[in-house]
Formats: structure tokens, sequence, C-alpha cells
């Protein structure tokens, strides 16, 4: 099931036995967990009928785990039991005979962060339970997830500022969510959220970050692509190599991309950018145009080089005196 229709169903109260929460991107894990918790059960009755535990505490094992399950509860018609940190859970394999055979009076949570349980594992738990795998927001996905996050808080967000949190904050969903979490304090329900409003109080400048520098150098400015680099490179700690050349490469890949289409159909051009706005994918076309083939070869040579740099592979410089040699040669 997606993260969409098991909160959905929550939200209708429609609870099933055993919940299995598993995958890479925790934030999804957490923001299910953290429903059921506050959620499901009256506070007034969470002293005795709702556990939480976290398997990293020696005394916790699965066996712990199924007899927690196993109790009954007290004056309400189930309890809960939320296992946290279920990836170091000692004996994890005892719980596929419970979730064979769960207790109708219990609700069990399983949080099982930054990994997946074999497929002989989880099975138990589809039969009788939800299982839900948590996977990270690809890339060229990230700046549409920041929108609709946004969106989520009762905001609406531009194009340009979800760039912008998306390429300096990364893929950290917890962060961007906690950022935006943070807006509510200052900007009423319904405000737009400009670059302006990100650089005031997300702290992430508008004019100096990777994305205005990818912007810069597709529009082959070298005034402003120099300004932006140098800007960076005195904030290395913030904007390290290994950062700078994650972003660039793909951008940079994509326009060797067009240049190397069989066409330029729709289709194609869907294949290269992705999801992209139709504004934002014209604007990308511009900056390829802007290049040749030989060109976007040397560059990407250039990132490999530099990938390996950051990496510390022949290398005794610093970021800051990588960051300032990396966009000098992609000048040119």
């Amino acid at each position: 099931m997606t993260f969409e229709e098991i909160l959905s169903k929550l939200q209708k109260k429609e609870f099933a036995p055993l919940y299995l929460l598993m995958g890479e991107e925790p934030f999804f894990i957490d923001q299910l967990s953290d429903y059921l918790e506050e959620n499901v059960m009256p506070e007034v009755d969470r002293d005795f009928n709702q556990m939480l535990f976290y398997a990293n505490d020696k005394e916790v094992d699965a066996v712990f785990v199924i007899a927690a399950a196993r109790e009954f509860p007290f004056g309400v018609p189930y309890r809960m039991v939320i296992i946290k940190e279920a990836k170091g859970l000692k004996n994890i394999d005892l719980l596929k005979d419970y979730a064979a055979n769960p207790s109708p009076a219990t609700i069990l949570v399983i949080c099982h962060k930054y990994g997946k349980l074999k497929a002989a594992q989880y099975k138990p738990f589809e039969k009788n339970g939800i299982v839900f795998t948590s996977e990270k927001i690809k890339d060229n996905k990230l700046a549409s997830w920041v929108q609709s996050q946004a969106t989520q808080h009762q905001f609406s967000m531009d194009v340009q500022s979800a760039n912008i949190v998306a390429e300096s904050i990364g893929n950290d969903l917890t962060r961007i969510n906690n950022e935006l979490l943070k807006l509510k304090i200052f900007l009423p329900e319904g405000s737009k959220i400009t670059p302006d409003i990100v650089e005031r109080y997300i702290g992430i400048s508008k004019e100096y970050n990777v994305f205005e520098l990818q912007t810069a150098l597709g529009e082959r400015n070298n005034k402003k692509s120099t300004k932006i680099a140098l800007n960076l490179a005195q904030n290395s700690k913030e904007n390290p190599i290994v950062k700078i050349v994650a972003v660039l490469y793909p951008f940079f890949h994509r326009m060797l991309a067009y240049h190397l289409a069989p066409d330029h159909s729709k289709e194609t051009m869907a294949a290269i950018y992705g999801n992209m706005h139709p504004y934002v994918q014209q604007l990308n076309i511009s900056y390829a145009q802007r290049y040749t083939v030989s060109e976007l070869q040397k560059i990407i040579s250039l990132f490999r080089e530099f990938d390996l740099k950051a990496k510390g592979v022949n290398n005794n410089s610093s970021d800051e005196e990588l960051i300032k040699e990396l966009v000098l040669r992609v000048l040119g």
C-alpha cells in the first residue's frame, strides 16, 4: 500500500492488527508511526494500553515483543505496541509466527528503517496486516515533492523556490518538512513561498546556492557563475564539492542527452527530462543549445575527475580550492 492509502485508512479509523513499516526513507515511516502513536488511542488510555519500545534496548528482542503483543488491553478494545529501530531487533524471524496468528486485541507497529526484511520474513505480515516500503524520493522528483508538501502545510510554492530548497537541502525529507513547519510561525495560512521567503526564514540564499550556479552556467554567464562560485567556496562546509558535483553532473548530462537524442519529440524530451514543468523543461533545452557536444563531453569528464578528487583520489586541495577550480574549468 502507498503512504497516502495507509494514512487515509488511519484517518477513517480503519486499523489493522499489524503494521510493518520498512525501507530506506525514514520520513514516511516516522509520519505513519507518529500518527498511530498520537491518534489511535485516547490519551487517557495510553498509560496502560500503549507501549513504545526501542529495539536497540538490550532487553527488547522478538520474544519480548511477542509477549507484549499477546497481553490483553485494559478497559479498551485493543492495545498498541510500537517497536522503533526494529532493524536491530534480535531474533526478528520469530515475528513470522506471530504475524501468521496475530492477537485481534493488539495493534503491533514495527518500524524497520534503512533496510527491508526478506520476502519470507514480511509475507506473513502482508496476509494479516499492512506492509509499507518507504522509498527515497528520486532527485528529479524532489522539487515536486517539496511543492506538494508545502501544499500539505497550506502554503503555495513556486517552481524556483522548490528547486532552491531541493537543491540546497537535498534528499532530507525530515529537514525539508521541519523547515516548512517553521514557516507556520511566521506566515499566515495560504501564503505563497517565494525565493525571498526561503532566504529570509529557511536561511538559503536565493542568489548564492548551487541551483543558482547551475542556472548561471546554463546561461553561460561567466561573471555571475564566478561570483556565485567564490561565495560557495567561502562557505564550503555548507556547500562541499561532492554536493556541487552531484547537482551539476545530471544537469549537464541531460544537456548531452538532448544533443544525442534521435529526435526532439515530446516523448523523447519527457524521457530525458522526466516530470519537469513544461516551462522548466524548455528552459533546460535552451541551456543545452548554448553548448556543443564536445564541450559537454569535456565538462562531464571534469565532473568525474572532481568526484574522484572529492573522495580523496589524487587530491591535496581543499573544498574551497576545488570549487573555484571546477567552475573556472567548466567556464573554459
